[in-house]
């Protein structure tokens, strides 16, 4: 154990010379990331409770419901922490760039593997702490458990997180063994997006939220027979559900399930040291193929590129075809169009399944108005987590080479723009596909088109200097990772500012709304007054997303332009 220690040692050591060397405003971020994410722990928490709350009340059926509750909670962890498991495994056991000096160390073999095990574990398995600890504690506190539910969840859970770990891990090895490791974790990338969609719409076709009212089927054996469709036996969630419940209710513990848990995480554990071991050399050996650029070489880019740059000066123009060329090299990057494409599919879909026909009447058309109007919300929040991913961290990308572009001749605001426009591009698309399309599928007029439109539009704008800016204030040069640069303290408080802006600029719309449609209901004519206001609001939100689009600039382009090497 203590030669697993030292090799998890300085990943450790790193994060807390990360912590004690970052500068004030960094640890000011850190904070607040600490804050948002204690409030979204409780803000869980109380959700759970109060659902859990919801499915017990439910007569005769309430405890079968909030069982069936815990075992789609459980099952779906499963499947997460499996798929999210080998994606991180073929990166820490295969491409992780600490490798060649690792494996090159006097250290047996096993002592590798359960080093790297415990480091995919803890990169992959912080969702079980995140959004499973406050599920189980609002169970516990909704049933009034005992110490000795605590006292399971403290043997459960390590278990129930070891099974998917072993087993992303075991995958990981055998695919890398068929395929080079960087186009398996690509593939694996395309079929999560995929199946996320799948498992996204199939929820909306089937309507979980029917379970909860009996009179949505056609008897009551067939409510129960729904009800009690039996989860696998030799399933890992079925022995976790089932213990748990045991303790929920204050039954005695099944000793044949417990030590199936305990044994299978055991068993599982020795199985992928053994089968990673045996195929671990021929896929390393594997993963060190290059990638070919194909697409970044040919004509056609080329020519697409120099007419997209010729309104730019040259200096610019530089810049945005580097980047666009090396966007489209790495696949890391290129891939997580599709993750655009998914998350604009979902939304779609959930907007189409909103309850339109609640209201029935002469409020109808009120109505769906209003949730059309409220949509807006979702949009700007696509657009915000669009600008988070390749906006926020357009700058941190440059890493170490930022000192070339440091010392070539472009200014501050040539650079700031030329890492603006790439991405503006596909802000003002998806915001436009977004704002048109959910108003048509919710039936709103003519008039609400346009204003989502117009909001998009605008939006897109602001959104964009934001993430541009604050990237700029709050770089990263030693990130390897976008999606990880995404996700650090300063891209969560981008996300919070543009929220911020997002629905600012719909609560100063809301106004001019109310009066135009209200106005087209009731039949009468806008005063000269209330159009003074509807002007005055609509400019107001203009002018806000300009502001948003300057001001950050601005700024991030002077603390940029004031680094210095040494704190690169």
């Amino acid at each position: 154990m203590g030669g697993i220690a030292r090799l998890l040692a300085p990943r450790v050591r790193g994060l807390y010379n990360r912590w004690r060397r970052s500068s004030g405003s960094m640890r000011t971020v850190s904070v607040l990331f600490a804050v948002f994410g204690l409030a979204f722990w409780i803000g869980l928490f109380f959700l759970m409770y109060w659902l859990i709350g919801a499915f017990h009340e439910v007569e005769v059926f309430g405890p079968i419901l909030t069982r069936k509750l815990m075992e789609l909670l459980l099952m779906g962890m499963f499947g997460l922490l499996c798929f999210s498991n080998t994606v991180t495994g073929l990166s820490t056991f295969y491409l992780s760039e600490d490798l060649e000096l690792v494996l090159s160390l006097p250290v047996p073999r096993w002592q590798f593997h359960f080093a790297r095990l415990l480091d995919t574990l803890a990169q992959s398995s912080w969702m079980i702490v995140v959004f499973g600890l406050p599920v189980f504690l609002a169970y516990g506190l909704h049933y009034g458990a005992g110490v000795i539910y605590y006292a399971l969840l403290a043997i459960v859970l390590p278990c129930f997180v070891a099974i998917p770990v072993s087993i992303g891990v075991v995958v990981a090895s055998m695919l890398v063994t068929l395929f080079p490791a960087r186009k398996v974790r690509e593939l694996l990338v395309f079929a999560g997006v995929l199946a996320l969609v799948f498992v996204v719409v199939m929820l909306r076709m089937f309507r979980p939220e029917r379970l909860v009212d009996a009179s949505n089927f056609d008897s009551v054996a067939a409510y129960v027979a729904e009800l009690q469709t039996p989860v696998p036996l030799l399933f890992p969630p079925s022995w976790v559900s089932e213990l748990l419940i045991d303790g929920l209710q204050g039954r005695p513990l099944s000793m044949m399930t417990l030590g199936l848990l305990v044994s299978g995480a055991i068993a599982i554990t020795g199985t992928s040291r053994w089968i990673t071991s045996a195929m671990y050399d021929s896929g390393r050996s594997r993963s060190q193929e290059a990638r070919e650029a194909r697409m970044a070489k040919s004509g056609w880019l080329d020519t697409a590129l120099a007419v997209f740059t010729r309104p730019l000066s040259g200096h610019q123009a530089a810049i945005v075809v580097k980047d666009i060329k090396t966007f489209i090299r790495d696949p890391g990057q290129w891939s997580q169009l599709l993750l655009v494409g998914s998350i604009v599919v979902i939304c779609l879909v959930s907007v189409a399944a909103l309850p339109v026909d609640v209201v029935r009447g002469p409020w109808m058309g009120t109505f769906r108005n209003v949730l059309a109007f409220a949509v807006l919300g979702l949009v700007g929040f696509v657009m915000a987590a669009l600008a988070a991913r390749f906006q926020f961290t357009a700058v941190s990308l440059e890493g170490w080479a930022w000192w070339v572009l440091r010392s070539s001749p472009v200014t501050a605001q040539e650079y700031m723009w030329a890492k603006l426009l790439p991405g503006l591009v596909p802000m003002i698309l998806v915001g436009q596909l977004l704002a048109i399309a959910s108003t048509w599928i919710l039936g709103a007029g003519l008039f609400l088109m346009v204003v989502a439109s117009g909001t998009a539009l605008f939006l897109a704008f602001g959104i964009s200097g934001i993430a541009v800016g604050m990237g700029a204030s709050f770089p990263d040069f030693k990130v390897d990772n976008a999606a990880r640069a995404a996700a650090g303290p300063a891209g969560v408080l981008f996300m919070v500012i543009s929220l911020c802006l997002v629905f600012a600029v719909i609560a100063i719309e809301a106004y001019p709304v109310y009066v135009i449609l209200a106005a087209g209901v009731k039949e009468r004519a806008i005063t000269q007054g209330q159009w003074f206001g509807v002007a005055a609001c609509f400019s107001g939100a203009a002018m806000l997303c300009i502001h948003a689009l300057l001001w950050p600039m601005k700024v991030g382009a002077k603390r940029l332009w004031q680094r210095e090497l040494i704190n690169g």
